[in-house]
């Protein structure tokens, strides 16, 4: 898939496009890091959870128009060098110091992406933190309803029907008390703080990709081939660019 592909994909929550990253890019995400930084300094674990980080801060910049597919490649590019700054503060917060912070220096007169535009506001993040902790506290309908509206972008009629609800209308009643769930606890914390619709469905998406990465990371470790995306994937390059 090209970048264009990719970027659109990353825009429509798209899930195949999301499985194709993380099987494409996270043997030569993993293969870079481990150049930047001594292997012995990461568990595979860890590895995991950077790109699992990565991929999040990745779906975050696209969406906010930060990331375009001015070439080729570019794509890859953007999440290496966001991976970089994550392995970076994981080792920082763990006490250990690293060469990366000299090559970074280096590379910034030759890298248009700088850390600032990749490193996340520390309030903004104590507040992603926040909302992602209460997204997985919800009860398992609330969760379902959110993820088909604002990942699946499911009307809510469908919704209903998937979820054995009387109607639209009762969909939408229980969307509307689990929104108001989400701000009640929000505001015990973050008073000052106006939690927008689209800062709640930010925090969906972000449960849906952590969902969805960790899917395929179970079946990278237990072996498993999805044969359908190899032939969606063939399919799509038949039918032409999305």
């Amino acid at each position: 898939m090209t970048d264009a592909q990719l970027i659109f994909g990353i825009l429509q929550n798209d899930e195949r496009t999301w499985r194709y990253i993380y099987r494409e890019m996270k043997s030569g995400f993993a293969s870079i890091l481990a150049q930047s930084f001594s292997v012995k300094m990461f568990s595979n674990d860890e590895i995991d959870d950077i790109f699992q980080d990565s991929l999040i801060v990745l779906m975050q910049r696209v969406k906010s128009g930060d990331v375009t597919s001015s070439r080729e490649g570019a794509l890859f590019a953007y999440l290496v060098q966001i991976g970089k700054f994550t392995a970076h503060n994981l080792l920082r917060r763990k006490g250990v110091r690293s060469t990366f912070e000299k090559v970074t220096n280096s590379a910034k007169q030759h890298n248009s992406i700088e850390e600032g535009i990749i490193a996340v506001d520390e309030k903004q993040q104590t507040q992603n933190d926040f909302l992602d902790t209460v997204i997985q506290r919800l009860p398992e309908e609330c969760k379902a309803i959110l993820k088909y509206f604002y990942w699946d972008h499911k009307p809510m009629d469908e919704i209903a029907s998937i979820l054995g609800m009387r109607s639209a209308d009762s969909a939408k009643s229980k969307k509307s008390k689990c929104m108001n769930k989400i701000r009640n606890i929000a505001a015990q914390l973050f008073a000052d703080d106006d939690f927008a619709e689209e800062v709640v469905r930010n925090a969906i998406e972000r449960a849906a990709l952590r969902e969805l990465i960790e899917e395929e990371r179970y079946n990278a470790d237990n072996g498993f081939c999805m044969a359908a995306l190899d032939i969606d994937s063939k399919a799509e390059d038949n039918e032409g660019e999305i």
